[in-house]
C-alpha cells in the first residue's frame, strides 16, 4: 500500500481535515482543504515535482472541460488526455515508438489512474451539460481529495459537490452514525493489517515461477492471493469510506461480498463496483451504442454486445497496470463476460426466461455458479500478481506441451 494507513502522518491528515472541514465555511474552508490535499500528495507521495506535475494534469483536464464546445473538440480533448495519460503512466509499448530519451517519468503512477477517471468523467458530463457551473476550487478538491486520490473508490463529481455544499448528507447528523464511521476505519485496519497480511505470506508472490508450482500449490497461492488482494482494497475502501463519512464527503461503496457472486456479470456488480459503473457509463455504453448504428455490428445486438465488454475490460486491464500481463487479465475477464453471454442468450433461446429464473433459482445451481464464479476470477487475478517474464514462460510451456 502506498501509504501505511496507520502511519501518524496518514491519520494526522485525516483529523486535521475532519476538525477545518467542520470548522470552517465558505472559500476558507475550500483553500484549507485545497492546501491540506496539496500538501498529502506532495509531503507525503510524490514530492513537490510530483504534486506540480499531478494538479498540472488536474487543471489541464479543466481546461478541456472549457475547450470541449461541441462533439469534435469533446473527442480531440479525450484523445489528448488519453495519450497524455499513457505517457505519463510509462506504457511497456511506449519503448517500441518512442526514443529512449523521450520516456520521461514526470509522474508518479500513484493515484494517476483514479485522477484520470475523474478527470474523463467531468469532461464528458460537463459537455453534456450535467454538471451546471464548474467551480475550480471544487473541481480540484474533487481531484486531488486525499480520500480517494490513492486508490478511490472513483466518485462522481455530482455526488462530491453535492455533500461538500450540504445539500446532500454524508450520513446523519447523530452519534449512532458517526459512531458507525469510526468503526468502519477500525474494520477497514483489522483487514488489511491482520487478514490480508496474514494471506500475504501464504499467496502467490511478484516472482513466482508458475511453472514450477504443482498444481495444488498454484491453487492454493492463488486463492490466498484473491483473497489477500480483495481485504487489502475492501480494508482500505472501509478506512477512507469512514473517514470521508466524518469528514462530510463520503466515497461510494465499492464493494458488496463478491465471493457470492453466481456469474461474471453479478462478480463485476459486487466488485470494484466504482470502476464497473465508470466503465459501464465511459467505455461499454457508447461502444454498444456505436456498433449498434455502424458496420456489419448493425442492429446484431449480440455480436455488439460482445464486442463492447472485450474492450471494456481490456481498457479495465489496461487501467490497472501498463504491463501484457493485465493486458491478458483483461483479455481473460473479456472472455468470461462473452462466454457467460452466450450461454445466457442460449438459455433464454431454449427454455425462455421464466424457466430460466426457476432453473438458476435451485440451490445446487446456484452454489454451483458461486464456486465456478470463484474459480474462475481467481484464475484471472494470476495475471494481476504474476511478471510478464513469468507470464510469457507460462504460456510458452503450454504451448509446448
Amino acid at each position: 500500500m502506498p501509504l501505511a494507513l496507520m502511519s501518524p502522518w496518514f491519520l494526522g491528515v485525516a483529523l486535521t481535515a475532519i476538525v477545518l472541514v467542520s470548522a470552517l465555511r465558505g472559500a476558507p474552508r475550500q483553500l484549507a482543504f485545497l492546501a491540506l490535499n496539496i500538501a498529502f500528495i506532495g509531503a507525503f507521495l510524490l514530492g513537490p515535482l510530483g504534486a506540480l506535475t499531478t494538479i498540472l494534469f488536474a487543471l489541464l483536464g479543466y481546461g478541456l472541460v472549457l475547450a470541449s464546445t461541441d462533439r469534435w473538440k469533446l473527442a480531440l480533448a479525450i484523445a489528448a488526455y488519453v495519450a497524455l495519460f499513457v505517457y505519463l503512466r510509462g506504457y511497456g509499448f511506449l519503448a517500441w515508438v518512442l526514443p529512449e530519451s523521450f520516456l520521461v517519468r514526470a509522474l508518479s503512477t500513484v493515484g494517476l489512474s483514479f485522477l484520470f477517471f475523474k478527470v474523463v468523467h467531468v469532461i464528458v458530463d460537463a459537455h453534456a451539460g450535467a454538471l451546471g457551473r464548474l467551480d475550480p476550487l471544487t473541481y480540484l478538491n474533487y481531484c486531488l481529495n486525499f480520500t480517494t486520490f490513492v486508490m478511490g473508490p472513483i466518485q462522481r463529481f455530482q455526488d462530491y459537490r453535492d455533500q461538500w455544499t450540504g445539500e446532500k448528507e454524508a450520513i446523519p447528523l447523530n452519534f449512532e452514525a458517526h459512531l458507525d464511521a469510526s468503526l468502519r476505519i477500525l474494520v477497514g485496519l483489522v483487514k488489511v493489517y491482520v487478514l490480508a497480511a496474514f494471506f500475504e505470506s501464504r499467496a502467490l508472490q511478484l516472482d513466482t515461477d508458475l511453472t514450477s508450482l504443482s498444481p495444488a500449490g498454484l491453487i492454493v497461492q492463488t486463492y490466498a492471493f484473491w483473497f489477500y488482494l480483495y481485504l487489502n482494497f475492501a480494508g482500505y475502501c472501509d478506512v477512507v469510506i469512514g473517514i470521508g463519512s466524518l469528514l462530510g464527503v463520503r466515497p461510494p461503496e465499492n464493494f458488496n461480498k463478491p465471493f457470492l457472486a453466481r456469474n461474471i456479470s453479478d462478480f463485476w456488480q459486487r466488485q470494484h463496483r466504482s470502476l464497473t459503473l465508470w466503465l459501464t457509463d465511459y467505455v461499454f455504453n457508447p461502444t454498444y451504442k456505436h456498433l449498434l448504428s455502424s458496420g456489419w455490428t448493425r442492429n446484431r445486438k449480440a455480436w455488439a454486445a460482445y464486442i463492447a465488454l472485450m474492450l471494456t475490460m481490456v481498457v479495465s486491464g489496461l487501467w490497472h497496470g501498463t504491463t501484457i500481463s493485465f493486458l491478458l487479465f483483461g483479455l481473460v475477464h473479456g472472455s468470461w463476460f462473452v462466454i457467460y453471454r452466450i450461454w445466457d442468450d442460449f438459455l433464454n433461446k431454449r427454455l425462455g426466461r421464466k424457466r430460466v429464473q426457476q432453473f438458476r433459482a435451485n440451490p445446487l445451481v446456484h452454489v454451483g455458479g458461486i464456486v465456478l464464479t470463484f474459480n474462475a476470477t481467481a484464475a484471472a487475478f494470476i495475471f494481476f500478481r504474476a511478471s510478464p517474464e513469468s507470464v510469457l514462460h507460462t504460456l510458452a510451456a503450454l504451448i509446448n506441451l
